[in-house]
């Protein structure tokens, strides 16, 4: 266990909690290296200390300041705990890297309970007014759910939740690994991903564990018995989700089940799909920045597209003319 040090200020004794991404990695939160984090990188101890004073701050020590009012709570043996952790990491992360961070902390790859419910993350946020990540934490844990069991889950869960100005299709009531019991047979499954109003199952098809003879048999089974009892199964792979028309032609598809149709009217459509390949194909090597244009192929030919790119072509020409203005887009009337 981590033992918190003592710091004497003010001839007080305060100590000090590991945050940040160390205390990401002392929890084991699971994906950190590689896609959040590089998987070489030698992630440095950090601090945080509950106190509103003025303190030395010895070189070399990455040490933090809170005063906000029962933060302190908020930790065990010496480190924070995970929903003020994931407020913490609100100022590093981009919006995108905190839902695919609330989605690894929520989810079941450890086992049958995640290591944080969404309720305690919520809890946290709206408890601790005047945090400066609460704002940016309360709109991420808005597309976080409980269940994922593998990162390809969670990015096809982003992919098809997140609404268009995030680079998302904008599915809504998608529920992940659903506990599903036949009526006819009696038999139990779990669906990776569920939309229970269509009885919908979307299943990720990894090469690792559905790629030899047994898993195909028992799949082709499953997905018949499902079908019996009234249920679509839709399988993915990665491919559908790395190429551009593959996946196109995957989320018309999943719309048209669920009776929704994509039509993308937000311009930040292109930055958050490009953002959101990037975090499943790069990881935590590198994200674009604002400051490169998201070319036309790069997105999903969905409805609306042609037309919303030009006034994303606008503002991305004025956003690089002027870099601190606002990327607000004024039309004549």
């Amino acid at each position: 266990m981590v033992n918190a040090i003592k710091i004497h200020s003010m001839k007080t004794k305060l100590e000090k909690y590991f945050c940040g991404r160390a205390a990401l990695e002392y929890w084991q939160v699971p994906n950190l290296r590689g896609a959040l984090e590089p998987s070489d990188v030698e992630i440095p101890e950090e601090y945080v200390i509950f106190t509103d004073r003025t303190i030395y701050r010895p070189q070399g020590i990455i040490l933090h300041t809170c005063r906000i009012k029962g933060a302190e709570k908020y930790t065990q043996d010496g480190v924070c705990t995970l929903p003020l952790v994931f407020l913490q990491m609100a100022n590093e992360y981009s919006i995108h890297k905190l839902i695919f961070l609330g989605l690894q902390i929520c989810s079941w790859q450890r086992g049958n309970r995640p290591l944080c419910s969404k309720k305690e993350l919520l809890n946290c946020a709206n408890e601790l007014y005047g945090h400066r990540g609460r704002r940016k934490a309360l709109r991420a844990l808005r597309y976080v759910e409980e269940g994922s069991r593998s990162p390809m889950e969670s990015y096809l869960f982003m992919f098809l939740r997140l609404p268009n100005a995030l680079g998302g299709c904008g599915i809504v009531n998608l529920q992940l690994n659903t506990r599903i019991t036949t009526e006819k047979t009696g038999k139990l499954y779990y669906a990776d991903l569920y939309v229970p109003s269509h009885k919908l199952i979307i299943e990720y098809d990894s090469k690792d564990f559905h790629h030899n003879d047994q898993s195909f048999s028992l799949d082709k089974i499953r997905a018949t018995n499902l079908s019996l009892e009234g249920y679509q199964v839709v399988s993915v792979c990665f491919e559908q989700l790395a190429k551009i028309h593959h996946f196109e032609t995957l989320a018309l598809d999943i719309a048209s089940r669920v009776g929704k149709k994509i039509r993308i009217r937000a311009r930040k459509f292109f930055e958050g799909f490009a953002a959101l390949r990037d975090l499943m194909l790069k990881g935590a090597k590198a994200c674009r920045s604002r400051a490169k244009k998201v070319l036309f192929h790069e997105v999903p030919k969905f409805p609306g597209v042609r037309k919303i790119y030009d006034v994303y072509e606008l503002a991305w020409r004025k956003f690089c003319d002027y870099p601190k203005r606002s990327l607000l887009i004024t039309r004549a009337t």
